[in-house]
């Protein structure tokens, strides 16, 4: 196996391309597809969380919505006990080895679950209507802060949200679901072009 850092891999077919109307106006709605990236499931007891931390050097949030997040990886605190890490490929083996090292010495769980999701990176000002044509959460940067992330729903599939900024969003959900998100996301934007002659 090569050495040499994967630096991306959107060349990879993801099983989906994102339409030419969702990069059209970037300012109000850019949706880009990210590259493939690692992930980790890990379910770790509260009593052993400051524990984990220190022999993982894995930035675990406390707080069930909190996140934190680095260039090349971000952890999401999603309920009392589980966290989903995702990181770039760069980090995958790194990652691994540090999955495995503190599963050995402590009771918890970590699942690979790398080639689950598909992940999209939303920004501009009219995202936050557009995750709202299928989510139910109020968006608003006051009720949903910068750097905060759930699991939810978007329409019949089951996403996950982090805001990366006020205009900003990280959103996965699983690969087969990913098409029929876009299509919301497509019809959507049409829409918003037709109504507002941009």
């Amino acid at each position: 196996m090569s050495s040499e850092p994967i630096t991306d891999l959107l060349s990879i077919d993801q099983g989906i391309s994102i339409p030419d109307v969702l990069t059209r106006h970037p300012e109000k709605i850019d949706v880009r597809l990210v590259g493939e990236r690692c992930r980790y499931n890990i379910r770790v007891q509260r009593e052993d969380l400051d524990a984990v931390r220190a022999a993982s050097a894995l930035d675990l949030p406390d707080k069930i919505g909190a996140s934190s997040a680095t260039q090349d990886r971000k952890i999401l605190c999603l309920g009392p006990d589980e966290w989903i890490i995702v990181a770039h490929m760069s980090e995958a083996a790194r990652l691994r080895r540090t999955c495995r090292d503190i599963s050995q010495e402590f009771t918890l769980s970590t699942v690979d679950i790398s080639h689950r999701n598909v992940a999209f990176s939303l920004t501009g000002s009219l995202v936050a209507n557009l995750i709202n044509i299928g989510c139910p959460l109020d968006l608003a940067v006051d009720r949903f802060p910068i750097g905060k992330s759930t699991r939810t729903v978007f329409e019949n599939a089951e996403i996950m949200l982090l805001r990366e900024s006020k205009t900003g969003f990280y959103l996965e959900t699983w690969r087969s679901f990913a098409p029929y998100v876009c299509s919301f996301f497509e019809k959507f934007a049409t829409a918003t072009q037709y109504d507002t002659n941009t």
